[in-house]
């Protein structure tokens, strides 16, 4: 049949063989899904830390917390949070948890991951061609 265009499967890519290449500069929608809900989970325990802070700034004011005046000498003299170092905590805690953790794990850690899988997709677009 002259004149019809025949679709033909694409040749299989061979799997990466480094570290960096396979997990780092992946192609592959599920390691890059991981790669994004890793990044999500890293922001929940940096945000969960600020809020640790700033709930023992409002249970004990006046308190020192070890090792804080170290990591920000001006926001906090002597470990002792400044108002204006509390404020700047709350400001990082939402910024961090809204769009690290709110937008990054569920549509791109979840839709990376489990979407092509979904719709039976073999590979995703931005795979590299041959």
């Amino acid at each position: 049949m002259a004149g019809i265009a025949t679709a033909h499967p694409a040749a299989p890519h061979a799997a990466p063989q480094s570290f960096l290449r396979r997990y780092v500069f992946s192609l592959d929608h599920k390691v890059i899904g991981k790669q994004y809900l890793g990044l999500a989970l890293v922001a929940v325990c940096t945000g969960m830390g600020l809020s640790w802070l700033m709930r023992l700034h409002l249970g004990w004011p006046n308190a020192p917390v070890p090792g804080l005046g170290t990591l920000s000498p001006n926001g906090a003299p002597g470990g002792v949070m400044t108002p204006e170092y509390y404020l700047s905590l709350m400001t990082m805690h939402g910024t961090i948890m809204v769009f690290f953790v709110l937008t990054t794990a569920p549509f791109a850690g979840f839709g990376n991951f489990l979407l092509p899988i979904h719709v039976g997709a073999e590979d995703m677009a931005f795979r590299a061609s041959t």
